[in-house]
C-alpha cells in the first residue's frame, strides 16, 4: 500500500495539467539542505526512550482528527484551531482520563466549545478510535509484560502494521494518499525513534503545507488558473484532478529529495515543514478530512 501512493502519485504526473515538477530547482534544493543539515523535529515530551500503549493510543487519537482547521480562508481559524491547540486538548484530556469513553466524550465536548471544523467528521473518526484502538495498540507490544512500560517487539513485519492500521481504521485508510496514515508513524518515529524500517519506505504526508514549501523552493510550479484559485481563496474540490496534482507533486518531489540527499522522508518533512512560516504565501484550499 505504501508503494502503491508512490506509484499514484506517478502516474498523476505523467500528464499533470495544473502542476509542475522542476527538476533543477529540486537537485539545488537537495544541496541546501544538505549544505543547511536536518532539522530535528521538536516533541512536546522531548527524546523518550521508552514506547508504552499509551503512547499509541495518544498518537493514534491525535492523527485521527489532525485535518482542516480553516473556514473559508487559510487564515481564518476561529478560537486558534489548529493541531497545537489540538494537542493541547488531547493533552488536558488525558491529564483526567485513561483512554477509554470517558475521556473521548470529554476531547468531543473540547473540540465543539473550540468551535473545530468538520465536527461531525471528527466525532465519527474518534470513535472508530474508541472502538478499537486499543486492540490495534497491542499490536506493538508484549503484552505479557508486567508494567506499562511494554517492550516494543515489532522488528520485522513492520509494513503490516501500516496495513492494519488501514484496515482497522476507515478514517486513516479512505485518503488515496495515506496522509495521516504515515504522519502516524513519523510522529512515533520522532518521539520514539521506532519503526525505523518502515520510515525508510514510507512517503511524505501530503498537505497542505508541504506542496506550499516547495512551491515556495520552485520545486514545483503552478498553471495560472491555479496561482489564481489560491490567491482568490477558491475552493478546490477533493479528489479533482487539481487536488490530486498537487499532492502527487509533493510526494514525488519529496521521494526525489530523499534519493538525492540520502535522508529519509521524516527527515525532507520536518526541514520542509518546520519553515512554513517562512512563507506567507496562501495555501491550496480543499475541504477534507485528509488533512
Amino acid at each position: 500500500m505504501i508503494d502503491d501512493v508512490v506509484e499514484i502519485s506517478k502516474e498523476f504526473m505523467k500528464t499533470a495539467q495544473y502542476v509542475y515538477t522542476k527538476e533543477l530547482y529540486i537537485t539545488e534544493l537537495s544541496k541546501r539542505m544538505l549544505s543547511d543539515g536536518k532539522t530535528k523535529f521538536p516533541t512536546k515530551y522531548g527524546d523518550s526512550v521508552c514506547l508504552t500503549k499509551k503512547d499509541i493510543l495518544y498518537e493514534l487519537i491525535a492523527g485521527s482528527i489532525n485535518y482542516c482547521y480553516w473556514y473559508g480562508k487559510h487564515d481564518i481559524r476561529p478560537h486558534g484551531a489548529g493541531s497545537l491547540l489540538m494537542y493541547n486538548l488531547l493533552n488536558d484530556c488525558f491529564n483526567v482520563y485513561d483512554f477509554g469513553k470517558d475521556l473521548i466524550e470529554l476531547l468531543i465536548i473540547m473540540l465543539t466549545q473550540n468551535r473545530f471544523p468538520l465536527l461531525e467528521e471528527r466525532i465519527k473518526h474518534l470513535h472508530e478510535i474508541l472502538e478499537n484502538g486499543e486492540s490495534y495498540a497491542n499490536l506493538f507490544f508484549n503484552t505479557e509484560a508486567a508494567t506499562d512500560a511494554y517492550s516494543f517487539v515489532i522488528l520485522d513485519g513492520q509494513e503490516e502494521l501500516f496495513e492494519k492500521l488501514l484496515y482497522t481504521f476507515p478514517g486513516y485508510a479512505s485518503d488515496i494518499f495515506l496522509k495521516r496514515a504515515s504522519l502516524f508513524f513519523l510522529q512515533l518515529y520522532r518521539r520514539f525513534g521506532v519503526c525505523e524500517q518502515l520510515i525508510s519506505k514510507i512517503h511524505v504526508p501530503a498537505d497542505y503545507q508541504v506542496p506550499k514549501l516547495l512551491r515556495h523552493f520552485n520545486c514545483i510550479s503552478y498553471s495560472t488558473p491555479l496561482n489564481n484559485m489560491i490567491y482568490l481563496n477558491e475552493l478546490i474540490p477533493k479528489h479533482s484532478i487539481i487536488e490530486c496534482e498537487i499532492r502527487a507533486a509533493a510526494v514525488v518531489v519529496c521521494q526525489k529529495l530523499s534519493e538525492q540527499t540520502g535522508w529519509n522522508i521524516s527527515d525532507i518533512d520536518a526541514w520542509l515543514w518546520l519553515r512554513r512560516k517562512e512563507c506567507n504565501d496562501p495555501f491550496h484550499l480543499t475541504i477534507t478530512t485528509d488533512y
